[in-house]
């Protein structure tokens, strides 16, 4: 068995080699964010997220590193990446193992596009869109948008001036920002926010709870503790029922978003139960 990591071209490629197998995970830096949910979800503690030096004045995200022994290949670190930067491939062949056999869910990216009421001439989407992943053909009335990409932040649903865009957030919560513990002419959540949530109002530091996707970048970067709380307390996924998914829930949540998940759960079966009587 050989473990190896090579870093190229803006990829990071961790291996496994066996006899008759070759597991690769690779991550695209130029998709990832270098929020915490990777890391939060892994259960081998496979990922650490390495600290940046500042550009020009400008706070940089932390760079998502992979122990490549440590790494087991399933795939859960790419099942809950929100702007899809994670593939997992076996002998060439990309797949993603936890959700093959039912282990892990997908997230649900509820994105909706009716091109027909696109006004003239509008590319408001794509204008705005923080992470570039929507395309706009005026002369042909298309909208083409990488929904494996959307992170759900909803800029384009609230932006639409047709109202022709409707987003689903994956992951619900709320992010609160302390500006008394902010340090003077603090900024580094606003630099490394990946779909502009955070903003400067009047010098202080403004979270915007409509767009923000509680990815928790910005909590790497902020010097001050406790200055910023996220709460994750709901996440909208593909069906599933497997004991690896709610451990990996509740690391990412809480024990209170655990158990309303098997509460819920536990409510819709009951509900069909009565159904089947």
């Amino acid at each position: 068995m050989k473990h190896y990591k090579i870093e190229k071209d803006g990829v990071l490629e961790v291996g496994q080699i066996l006899y008759t197998k070759h597991f690769k995970l690779k991550l695209d830096r130029a998709l990832c964010k270098g929020c915490v949910l990777c890391k939060l979800a892994c259960p081998r503690a496979a990922i650490t997220l390495v600290p940046q030096a500042d550009v020009d004045g400008k706070a940089m995200p932390p760079m998502v590193d992979v122990d490549e022994n440590k790494c087991d290949f399933h795939g859960i670190c790419a099942a809950m990446c929100p702007f899809g930067a994670i593939k997992i491939s076996l002998n060439g062949s990309e797949g993603n193992p936890v959700v093959a056999y039912d282990a892990f869910p997908t997230l649900t990216r509820d994105i909706e596009v009716d091109a027909t009421r696109c006004e003239d001439g509008c590319k408001t989407c794509e204008e705005l869109c923080p992470l570039g992943i929507i395309t706009v053909d005026t002369e042909a009335k298309t909208v083409d948008i990488k929904k494996e990409l959307c992170a759900g932040c909803q800029i384009c649903w609230m932006e639409c001036p047709a109202e022709a865009i409707s987003v689903t957030k994956f992951i619900e919560g709320s992010i609160d920002i302390d500006t008394g513990k902010c340090p003077e002419d603090c900024h580094r959540c606003v630099d490394v926010c990946p779909v502009k949530a955070i903003a400067l109002e009047d010098g202080e530091v403004f979270a915007n709870d409509y767009n923000c996707i509680y990815c928790g970048a910005c909590l790497e970067v902020c010097p001050a503790e406790g200055a910023i709380e996220i709460e994750r307390t709901a996440i909208r996924h593909s069906p599933v029922d497997s004991g690896t998914w709610r451990k990996g829930l509740e690391k990412l949540t809480s024990a209170e978003g655990l158990n309303r998940e098997i509460a819920a759960e536990n409510a819709a079966k009951a509900q069909a139960s009565l159904k089947n009587l």
